[in-house]
């Protein structure tokens, strides 16, 4: 047998969820989808439950711990109305629930061991009818059903794509990881048919790429000028197939555009079922790598309940180090970092071991610029001038790793960070 078919057989054992797990999905929502009806009826609300996220589109993968749910108001009832506020009594009558702040109020609560969340939404039938963007996210799930309907293998291939973006690291579209939301590899997955496709195509992926699947644009240059200009940001533009307006992968940073691939590209050259496991690393790990390069270690302590809002201030302060550490002149040679979401999460950074000299030249302007010299010799002392330029010898901070290290490790900025 071919060895991708092989794996990808041996993968999609991996990516299905157990009979058991299957039931209680099941079971769970059949329940839940029963209290609220219930409930909304003797508060005469004219409310449709309505599952959302990967359990409606059947592309969940085993080890769910979460459902998502829309409260789809009539729209023309409840247009005007405060529909967060209606949701709040009725979610009140049958489970104990948390409030979140949002573009619109939701509600989280814990049920049948599942984090669930109930978002309020106005009833639309079509992008243009909605007053708050999550007023939409129903459409998105018939859309996928749709499609599924025409492809009946398309939810097994979706789960292929999910598990595979994960372990390539690059799932996900919170702000600390700009990677590709489950949204987006839907999309893709449906456009070209297949997990097996859709790799093989992204691995021929230039600098750029730019899809629409519904082909709302005739060419390149409409998508550009019909895609809100906010929203192209990224490589990848994805037209959206219910929002032809929006580029659906608009967060997709550069470094996560080519990290995917690459990894597309290794595991065509060798197919491998390892491929669709994170590998997480460990700090052993981390140290054999070493060899003739500094190593900066560091554990950071999430300080905020919201995952996303947590996860982009450990991101910042990394950010800030490996600035610091540039503008000192050290030589970052590879940075990374990783967070499971439930323990701290592990930084790193790799050096080169040269230690710096004790004086940093920082050059001025061409003798020539007369202004911007006087400038420069008011902000310095000791200028001098050296192929018709100036410049300032500057006694260094800091010439070694070691040094910077201890003066990062009194820093109350980084309080949350544990170097070692």
């Amino acid at each position: 047998m071919n060895p991708l078919k092989e794996v990808l057989m041996l993968a999609a054992k991996l990516v299905t969820p157990t009979k058991d797990e299957q039931k209680l999905v099941e079971e769970s929502l059949k329940a839940i989808n029963w209290k609220v009806s219930t409930e909304a009826e003797k508060l005469k609300l004219d409310v449709l439950l309505f599952e959302g996220g990967s359990i409606a589109k059947g592309t969940w993968l085993p080890g769910i711990s979460d459902m998502d749910f829309f409260l789809r108001f009539d729209y023309a009832k409840y247009k005007n109305k405060d529909i967060s506020k209606l949701a709040e009594k009725l979610l009140k009558r049958c489970f104990d629930i948390d409030k979140l702040h949002g573009s619109r109020d939701y509600f989280k609560t814990n049920h049948f061991g599942f984090d669930i969340e109930f978002v309020p939404v106005l009833r639309i039938s079509k992008h243009t009818q909605a007053l708050n963007i999550t007023d939409v996210s129903p459409l998105h799930v018939k859309w996928l059903r749709k499609r599924e309907r025409t492809n009946r293998k398309l939810s097994k291939e979706i789960r292929l794509a999910k598990q595979f973006f994960k372990a390539a690291g690059v799932y996900g579209a919170e702000s600390y990881i700009r990677g590709f939301s489950g949204h987006v590899i839907e999309i893709l997955t449906a456009h070209y048919g297949s997990f097996e496709k859709l790799i093989k195509t992204i691995a021929k992926w230039g600098s750029e790429q730019i899809i629409d699947t519904e082909k709302y644009y005739k060419s390149k240059k409409q998508i550009l000028a019909g895609i809100n200009p906010d929203k192209r940001v990224g490589p990848l533009v994805v037209v959206d197939p219910v929002q032809p307006e929006r580029n659906a992968a608009a967060v997709v940073s550069l470094d996560n555009f080519e990290k995917i691939k690459k990894y597309c590209t290794k595991f065509l050259r060798s197919p491998s079922i390892d491929k669709f496991a994170r590998k997480w690393r460990t700090v052993e790990e981390l140290l054999a790598r070493v060899k003739n390069r500094k190593l900066i270690l560091m554990r950071a302590k999430p300080i905020e309940d919201k995952i996303d809002i947590a996860g982009a201030k450990i991101l910042k302060k990394f950010e800030q180090v490996k600035e610091l550490l540039s503008e000192a002149d050290f030589n970052i040679l590879k940075a990374d970092w990783q967070w499971d979401k439930r323990k701290d999460a592990l930084l790193w950074i790799y050096l080169d071991s040269k230690r710096l000299s004790q004086v940093k030249r920082h050059w001025g302007p061409p003798v020539e610029m007369e202004s911007h010299c006087v400038a420069f010799k008011k902000e310095w002392k000791g200028v001098k001038v050296s192929s018709g330029k100036l410049y300032v010898d500057l006694e260094r901070k800091w010439r070694s790793v070691e040094e910077i290290v201890s003066y990062l490790k009194k820093d109350t900025a980084l309080k949350s960070f544990r170097f070692s």
